[in-house]
């Protein structure tokens, strides 16, 4: 046999053990508070009868109370004439007619009285045939018992009494003798009697009542003897049960099969994704119902004398089904229990999550603004009362099948009301929403759920508003490259320009030498012709940017056009301090462009890295096919510091040289992005630490 099912046996004899266990022990505990841990009398209901029986037998015999002693005591008073005068029309009579006629009326109610008690002497003389008993009154001696025939048998009433099943002694040492002074309790109230017992001698008798050792007091104290036994069995065993269930516990015998230690199954998951109080009210529900199960026995005694043994059998059976169950759900939630209060997640964090929290959440929404949350309230009161109103008329339609159809009405009237005021608090959420985004306040998305006309109409919203939010961003940002490109254009074109107007001024000395002179003419047309190629670049970028352009295209070898503009730039002579490093495909590599300006384009590149490099370094060049597309990869070591917004080196008059002591002119990125974008092709920039990448991508011919 595999662990895998001696992890199942396991799991089924502790879910056994621990069922069987706690059934023993609860309704063990059950009897033994209700039956099994009282003494005989108690525990059968003999005592009740003897209390009965004692009240019984002092009216009908130890101090009876005869009908002429208590039509002695038959009174009509002057407020019973004057009551009767005011409530019947007999003002011919007089009032000694009237007290007459009046206790003639009495008398033969108290007739009636006595003739019903004659109802209640029946249990009387059955109780008097149950029981034994032997009284003598304080004073005159004057025996009462029902002991003739033990008298006869035994000799003695000593020795009868010491043949009782249980004896209640008087006097006693709580109670003293029996006294009678009053009217039973037991007994109708008369007024006529009450008074005759008042009036009368109190009487006290010394004696006993005794449950006789009959057949069927002896039958019902074996009853209760096994009974006793059968309770004190279940707790044993219960108990056993749940001691061996700890011991293989303890010693790790049955732990984690159940419940595995590691890892996280899928109903923990679903326990742990309940809100907080949803967990604390199945746990009690369910503690509940395995408490007021478990009350009974699986086999109650009651039903060991059971005729029929299938259906013994089948009830046992489902019922210990039913148990297990039971047990095993609340089993398995305080392990759940358990382990969470061991996560990490404090106790308020998971009220936070709690669906008391999230209904308190919806209400609030729901009267965020007040006067939607109170106009929906309305509207759903008027129609819950309309409905409400026509409810009896309802219910006589249906007739007796009524109240199978008014169950649910509560259920459904707050499934309205729920989902009418999550409704409202998602309406509050986009009117404060709009009206914070109004007023230029930073506003997040509205949350998206379910698939409701509000939660589209949320949806659309936060689309809008992230829309919104991008424009403002990208004008802003605009602006903010506006500032600089003025800032920029202004110090690439003075910087030049004042360069010439000074050595123009020197040059108006005419002491000047012609050597100092033709200096003097050299670095104004250097200067000149840097001033006319960036307004070129300028001009170009722009012409670039708007779309304007006409492109020559031919088939033409890119590998080709990489090798002149290297040759152009002087790479290929180790010049510029920076060793190249360019990897050619050895066949042609052809694209359908405009050869002049993708030329500018490598151009670009090439010089953006003799500039921008640092000393000594190596760069990268690669033409490779890929999915039908020429890729052109160039890669190098940048000298400056370039950041994480690559976007940034895009736009026109960016430099990496921030301080712009260079010679560019911080077009040559963005004039190299259009004139790839205008070919239709890719141009992607990546800058990883100092490493400056660039990949161009162009459709093959």
């Amino acid at each position: 046999m595999g662990t895998r099912w001696r992890n199942r046996l396991a799991a089924i004899a502790a879910v056994l053990f621990l069922t069987i266990g706690v059934n023993g022990v609860l309704a063990g505990l059950v009897d033994f508070g209700r039956y099994s841990g009282k003494p005989f009398i108690e525990a059968t209901g003999i005592d009740r009868e003897l209390g009965l029986f004692v009240q019984y037998l002092s009216f009908f015999e130890l101090a009876p109370i005869t009908f002429e002693e208590a039509r002695k005591q038959i009174e009509v008073g002057r407020e019973y004439i004057e009551w009767y005068k005011r409530t019947n029309d007999h003002a011919e009579k007089s009032d000694e007619e009237i007290r007459q006629m009046l206790a003639e009326e009495k008398e033969d109610n108290l007739r009636r009285y006595f003739e019903e008690l004659n109802n209640l002497r029946a249990d009387y003389n059955r109780y008097r045939e149950r029981y034994a008993f032997h009284f003598v009154e304080t004073g005159t001696g004057r025996v009462y018992t029902n002991l003739e025939a033990e008298l006869e048998t035994y000799g003695s009433e000593e020795k009868a009494q010491a043949e009782m099943l249980f004896v209640l002694r008087y006097p006693d040492r709580v109670d003293g003798r029996l006294s009678v002074y009053e009217l039973p309790y037991v007994l109708p109230y008369r007024e006529e009697l009450v008074k005759a017992a008042a009036v009368r001698p109190v009487k006290q008798f010394g004696g006993w009542i005794g449950v006789p050792k009959s057949d069927a007091f002896m039958a019902q104290y074996e009853d209760y003897r096994r009974h006793r036994g059968y309770t004190f069995g279940m707790l044993g065993t219960g108990v056993v049960l749940l001691a061996l269930l700890l011991v293989a516990v303890r010693f790790r015998q049955i732990r984690g099969v159940v419940l595995p230690e590691g890892g996280e199954s899928a109903v923990q998951k679903i326990w742990r994704n309940t809100p907080v109080d949803v967990r604390v009210v199945l746990l009690l529900l369910t503690a509940i119902a395995a408490f007021n199960l478990h009350g009974e026995a699986i086999l109650p005694y009651d039903r060991l004398d059971e005729n029929d043994l299938a259906i013994l059998i089948g009830a046992t059976v489902w019922k210990l089904v039913v148990l297990i169950v039971v047990t095993a759900a609340l089993a398995i939630q305080l392990r759940f229990a358990q382990r969470s209060l061991k996560e990490p997640e404090s106790l308020g964090v998971a009220w936070q999550k709690s669906l008391a929290m999230r209904l308190y959440g919806i209400a609030r929404d729901a009267f965020l603004n007040l006067r939607v949350g109170v106009q929906v309230t309305l509207v759903f009161l008027a129609m819950f009362g309309l409905g409400f109103a026509t409810l009896p008329a309802f219910a006589l339609f249906v007739q007796e099948q009524s109240i199978l159809w008014v169950l649910p009405i509560p259920a459904v009237t707050a499934a309205i009301l729920f989902y009418a005021l999550r409704q409202a608090g998602y309406l509050n959420r986009l009117l404060a929403a709009a009206r914070d985004h109004a007023v230029g306040r930073t506003v997040n998305d509205v949350p998206v759920k379910g698939r409701s006309v509000m939660a589209e109409l949320a949806d659309h919203w936060n689309k809008m508003r992230r829309s919104a939010e991008a424009s403002r961003a990208s004008e802003a940002r605009s602006e903010r490259f506006k500032t600089e490109l003025i800032t920029n254009v202004s110090h690439d074109l003075r910087t030049p320009l004042t360069s010439v107007i000074s050595y123009v001024d020197l040059l108006k000395n005419p002491d000047l030498s012609e050597e100092e002179r033709a200096s003097y003419i050299a670095i104004i047309d250097q200067k000149s012709k840097r001033l006319k190629a960036l307004i070129d670049d300028l001009f170009e970028a722009t012409k670039m940017a708007s779309g304007s352009v006409e492109l020559n295209r031919e088939r033409i070898d890119l590998a080709q056009l990489i090798e002149q503009a290297l040759a152009e730039s002087g790479a290929k002579d180790g010049a510029t301090g920076i060793e190249f490093r360019v990897k050619l495909p050895k066949y042609p590599v052809i694209a359908f462009v405009d050869g002049q300006k993708m030329w500018r384009v490598f151009d670009n590149l090439i010089s953006n890295i003799i500039r921008y490099s640092l000393e000594g370094t190596r760069a990268y060049i690669a033409l490779e096919r890929a999915d039908g597309k020429a890729e052109i990869a160039f890669k190098n070591v940048a000298k400056y510091e370039l950041g994480d917004n690559v976007d940034e080196l895009l736009e026109r008059f960016k430099r990496g040289d921030a301080s712009r002591h260079t010679e560019g002119s911080g077009l040559g990125l963005a004039i190299a992005k259009s004139i790839v974008d205008l070919h239709g092709g890719t141009f992607e920039l990546e800058v990883d630490g100092d490493l400056f990448k660039v990949k161009v991508l162009l459709p093959e011919a």
